[in-house]
């Protein structure tokens, strides 16, 4: 097993000069690398199953995981080498050229990435060559002495041994701590905790009043901060987009190809609309959903310019981290259609796809991609990333109805309360929502107030007085503004959407 740690340590200066180059040049680590290849590769309902139950730790899982699957490689690399230096390195060495100097140049390869990217890899796998032959030398350098009963290889081993230990103990040591501090820098970017809660809203005068304070959840406000907004995407990290070389292409089955700059964008007729975004992989009372007042233009305007041909049907998006997705024509020709570059007024926050992203309506955020960089005009409609995994190409939002007040679990005092959520059915709107606080036997509607938009949640109240002490299961469903009501079955979030009713469970005391 001396190989292997000898191995691991060498590793441990393959990662910080790996995560140097994240942090100082931008330039991604292998874990970034490979990630949509592993997550294409994995069945969805597997994927669904991880991102449901880690939601805001699955990215800083998977990288640590990823980084320390790279130390147990590197260790077993140890391993090989110890064991046969000569061959190994000749074997190498020319896989090593070809795969790090001549496939990138090619434009090919999982390091064909910027010069940074290249460099980067070349200087991570020199620092693994490097350590890994240093942390091995002390055994070839001990000196070859014979004794009575005792050969030469056992002679070299007893003085050579110590200076091998305390090698790769200070070396290794100070290259793991150093990994781990950088590895934590870069982690500490990811959105590895759900956004702080806003401030919870209260509700009508003195039935609000009655409700114990450990009772009351964190019920949203109508707009939610930049801060506070879900935040879901692919990348491990997501990338930082300069303005001022960014570009939107416009290009396809059009009449005029274009290409405008921010600034172009922002030149053209503006668009404010409040609308609330919602992942797919909400579950059922999940906290992905949030709503904000977006600004943008019409995508319709832009591909009026470009001229779309008749036997168009589709739209396909490409953005900068290489995320795509579709929509249909007459989606992106309706005048609700945005790209949207401000939020809340401000200019759109990096994670939220600064300089321009997708707003329509009716659909999941997965169909509204970020950092768009190119639209393509094209006669089918082609699989976006996450259709490629098996989810709904559609992505229409479920109707639902989520209880943020009181929290499941809590007794409260036999006295009025009021419970209290948001409903959101995309641009179906919300008609009624129904309340039940016998599991479901009987329904009484909740009062809602007036939503910000018809793309935009809607906040209900129900205000309610318990009958008597005892035990109570408090559900609610929403009405879609077509009369349809929520469906009661339970469906995970893989492939269309979780679906089924929010409840909590209410101790009332005498």
């Amino acid at each position: 097993m001396r190989g292997f740690w000898i191995g691991v340590a060498a590793g441990c200066a393959f990662l910080v000069i790996e995560l140097v180059g994240r942090v100082v040049a931008g330039a991604p680590t292998i874990p970034e690398l490979i990630q949509d290849r592993l997550v294409l590769f994995l069945p969805g309902p597997v994927f669904s199953f991880v991102l449901d139950r880690l939601l805001y730790l699955g990215k800083p899982a998977l990288f640590a995981s990823l980084l320390l699957l790279q130390l147990v490689l590197a260790g077993l690399g140890g391993l090989v080498f110890r064991r046969w230096r000569e061959p190994v390195a000749l074997a190498v060495v020319p896989w090593l050229v070809t795969g790090l100097i001549l496939l990138p140049i090619a434009g090919q390869g999982i390091f064909a990435g910027s010069v940074a990217e290249t460099v980067v890899s070349l200087l991570a796998f020199a620092a693994y060559a490097v350590a890994l032959v240093v942390y091995s030398t002390e055994e070839q350098n001990a000196p070859r002495l014979v004794a009575a009963g005792r050969s030469a290889p056992e002679m070299a081993a007893g003085p050579a041994a110590p200076a091998t230990s305390r090698r790769l103990i200070v070396g290794g040591g100070l290259s793991f701590l150093a990994s781990l501090v950088l590895g934590r820098g870069v982690i500490g970017n990811l959105p590895s905790l759900p956004p702080v809660p806003d401030a919870p809203a209260t509700g009508s005068g003195a039935v609000a009043s009655t409700v114990a304070p450990t009772a009351v959840a964190a019920v949203p406000s109508m707009v939610t901060p930049p801060d506070s907004f879900y935040v879901v995407s692919k990348n491990l990290i997501d990338p930082v987009v300069d303005a001022a070389s960014w570009h939107l292409q416009v290009t396809g089955l059009v009449s005029h190809p274009i290409d405008l700059k921010y600034n172009d964008i922002l030149a053209l007729p503006a668009q404010q609309t409040y609308q609330t975004l919602e992942c797919i992989s909400n579950e059922v009372g999940g906290d992905l959903i949030s709503n904000g007042l977006w600004t943008g233009t019409r995508l319709a305007d832009i591909l009026h310019t470009a001229g779309v041909a008749s036997d168009a049907t589709a739209i396909h998006f490409t953005s900068v981290d290489g995320y795509t997705d579709s929509m249909a024509v007459a989606k992106a020709l309706d005048p609700s259609t945005l790209l949207a570059y401000k939020l809340d007024g401000q200019p759109l926050p990096s994670k939220h796809g600064f300089p321009l992203r997708v707003l329509g309506t009716g659909t999941y955020g997965m169909k509204n991609p970020k950092w768009l960089t190119k639209i393509e005009v094209v006669k089918e409609a082609l699989p976006g990333f996450w259709e490629q995994q098996g989810w709904d190409s559609a992505a229409i939002v479920q109707t639902m109805a989520r209880i943020d007040a009181p929290q499941s679990g809590v007794s409260l005092h036999l006295a009025p309360l009021v419970v209290e959520g948001i409903a959101f059915a995309g641009s179906r709107g919300i008609q009624r929502v129904d309340v039940s606080t016998d599991g479901g036997k009987s329904w009484n509607a909740a009062e809602l107030k007036q939503p910000l938009g018809p793309n935009t949640w809607v906040f209900w109240q129900y205000a309610w007085q318990p009958g008597a002490a005892g035990g109570y299961t408090v559900v609610a469903r929403a009405i879609d503004g077509t009369g349809h009501v929520q469906t009661a079955s339970q469906a995970e979030t893989y492939p269309s959407g979780a679906t089924g009713y929010d409840s909590i469970d209410l101790r009332v005391d005498a």
